[in-house]
C-alpha cells in the first residue's frame, strides 16, 4: 500500500531520566490500556528492557498536520500500564526528549506535550515544547518535568501517561524523518529504594 512521505513520517519522543544505578530485581508489565487518536491495540506494542530501566512503546498514526481535517491537527494517546515490582521500591520519570521532523511555515507552530501521574495519587508532571516556524528539518530537545512524581512505596499503582502532538497555523507538520512507520516513546524509568521503617 502506497503512502506519501508524510504518512510514513512519525514523531519520536524519548522520555529519559537520570536513572539510578539500581533497579528492583524483577519488574513485569501485566497489562497496558491504550486510548486516543494516535494509538490502538492493532498498531501499538511495547518492550521492557532486561534491566527494567527502559520501556519502549511503538505506535502508529501519531502525525499532526494542517493538511487534512480538524482532527488531523491534534493526535494523542493515553496509556495506562501496570508494573509489578517488589515492595520497597518507588518509580518516577524525570525528563522527556523529543526527536523528530518539523515542516512549519511562518506564523505556524508544532507542539508536543506529555503528562504523567499514578492512579490514586495526587500530582501530575508535565512538559511542553513549542517549535515555531519557519522551520524545516530535524529537531531534538530534552526537557525536565517541572515536578517529580513518585509512586507510593510498597504499592505498584498504574502509571498513566498522556502524550499530545498538535499543530497551529496555516501550514505545519510534526513528524519524524524516518522510513519507520511507528511512533516511539521510550521511557527511562528512575527507581529509588524506600526508607526502612
Amino acid at each position: 500500500m502506497a503512502h506519501s512521505a508524510f504518512l510514513l513520517a512519525l514523531l519520536l519522543v524519548v522520555f529519559a531520566v537520570q536513572a539510578s544505578a539500581q533497579a528492583p530485581p524483577e519488574v513485569t508489565i501485566s497489562y497496558v490500556n491504550y486510548a486516543g487518536s494516535g494509538c490502538d491495540y492493532q498498531n501499538t506494542n511495547y518492550v521492557l528492557s532486561n534491566d527494567y530501566k527502559t520501556v519502549t512503546f511503538m505506535f502508529g498514526g501519531m502525525v499532526a498536520t494542517t493538511d487534512g481535517s480538524l482532527a488531523d491537527k491534534r493526535k494523542h494517546c493515553q496509556m495506562s500500564f501496570n508494573m509489578i515490582y517488589p515492595d520497597g521500591w518507588s518509580v518516577s520519570i524525570g525528563q522527556a526528549t523529543g526527536r523528530g521532523f518539523a515542516d512549519i511555515a511562518k506564523d505556524s507552530a508544532g507542539i508536543y506535550e506529555s503528562h504523567y501521574y499514578f492512579s490514586g495519587q495526587t500530582g501530575t508532571a508535565t512538559i511542553e515544547r513549542k517549535i515555531g516556524g519557519p522551520q524545516v528539518g530535524s529537531f531534538e530537545f530534552t526537557d525536565d518535568f517541572l515536578t517529580f512524581v513518585w509512586s507510593e512505596c510498597n504499592n505498584a499503582p498504574n502509571l498513566n501517561i498522556k502524550t499530545v502532538v498538535r499543530v497551529e497555523g496555516a501550514k505545519a507538520v510534526m513528524a519524524l524523518d524516518s522510513q519507520d512507520t511507528k511512533f516511539q516513546l521510550i521511557f527511562n524509568l528512575q527507581w529509588r529504594q524506600c526508607p526502612q521503617n
